[in-house]
């Protein structure tokens, strides 16, 4: 059906002359009415406009686009849903939604579910469109990491990806330091007289479990003390307790570690449970110590290095806001320096 400019005239309740004069660019009409009717007119198929008249519509439209994005307040945080109660990262968002609440942003929580193949689906309630920018952190896959890039959208990391032995930079990575709080841990540890000490980590894929590791062995090599492998474990907790079961290493303590170093506080928790559960007391024949020093650390007694957790929260999302402005800038990686050794009741020097 052909579109006529009374057709025009009746969609927007004004007079056929109004939306001629707008259309011939005659004066006698606004601005935002000539706008109007031009945008109109293209709506509803009106054949009759110069392409001038398109191009101009066009340039208007891309213009209003990049005010409103420009408008936009929202950042979006994707994030495994099981970490967002964890007692190590929602100190990490409270310390988010404080500096973005201060600078008008809403913080848009997207938990992702990892489907067969590996990767994550992006929930329904994040739209590229109406957001400004990502923080990230989880222990994801680099292929994870690229398929958030794929959004085009600015972009933090809350820790990096260890790639054997090296790092990649998908974006700004922000990162506490690792290895010197690992090494004072040993040399705390050798202080009290351990000498057989271990160390236990249940895997990922970060940067930050890996520096910890290099920090356990620097220690142990800064003290003289070999690395036994027998007094390692790695992998899940569940598969690390049924070959000490299988192995019958409690009933031996002389080939078991005097001394463990859990590479993150609930990990050296659940140790302390499976000990206290079978005999084994810490740390009279066992000492325990963990790392990030979370609410659970305090309770168990638990010695531990503390994490700034929602200093690392505060910057990140002071990173993000600087790199929305400044999207064209080479990546960076900023480190949190502010570890500390927490002495407690589980390395108790030895009698």
């Amino acid at each position: 059906m052909k579109v006529t400019q009374s057709d025009i005239a009746n969609a927007l309740s004004v007079s056929r002359l109004t939306v001629s004069k707008a259309l011939n660019n005659v004066e006698g009409v606004s601005r935002e009415t000539r706008e109007l009717v031009l945008s109109t007119a293209r709506e509803l198929g009106y054949r009759r406009l110069a392409k001038s008249q398109i191009d101009a519509i066009e340039k208007d439209v891309q213009v209003d686009k990049a005010m409103w994005v420009k408008s936009l307040k929202q950042v979006s945080l994707f994030s495994e849903q099981k970490l967002a109660t964890d007692s190590y990262w929602a100190p990490v968002i409270r310390g988010m939604v404080e500096v973005l609440a201060a600078n008008g942003y809403n913080l848009n929580l997207c938990f992702l579910s990892e489907m067969n193949d590996g990767e994550f689906e992006l929930p329904k309630n994040f739209n590229p469109n109406e957001t400004r920018g990502i923080i990230q952190f989880g222990d994801f896959q680099k292929r994870n990491i690229e398929q958030f890039k794929s959004c085009k959208l600015p972009m933090v990391s809350v820790d990096a990806i260890i790639q054997g032995e090296e790092a990649d930079l998908y974006s700004d990575t922000l990162m506490t330091f690792n290895a010197d709080p690992m090494m004072a841990m040993v040399e705390h540890l050798v202080s009290q007289g351990y000498q057989r000490i271990g160390y236990a980590s249940d895997g990922g894929r970060q940067l930050t479990m890996h520096e910890r590791w290099l920090g356990y062995c620097r220690g142990m090599e800064k003290a003289g003390l070999p690395i036994n492998q027998r007094y390692c474990f790695f992998g899940a907790f569940d598969s690390t307790i049924e070959n000490i079961k299988k192995e019958n290493r409690l009933a031996y303590l002389k080939d078991f570690p005097d001394a463990i170093i859990c590479c993150n506080d609930i990990l050296a928790i659940a140790f302390m449970k499976y000990f206290q559960a079978n005999g084994i007391k810490v740390p009279d024949m066992v000492a325990l110590s963990g790392y990030d020093n979370v609410s659970e650390s305090e309770v168990a007694d638990i010695t531990t290095i503390n994490v700034s957790k929602e200093e690392l929260g505060i910057t990140a999302a002071e990173v993000l806001l600087w790199r929305i402005e400044n999207p064209d800038r080479p990546y960076r990686m900023i480190r949190i320096n502010d570890n500390k050794l927490i002495v407690r009741g589980s390395t108790n020097k030895l009698t």
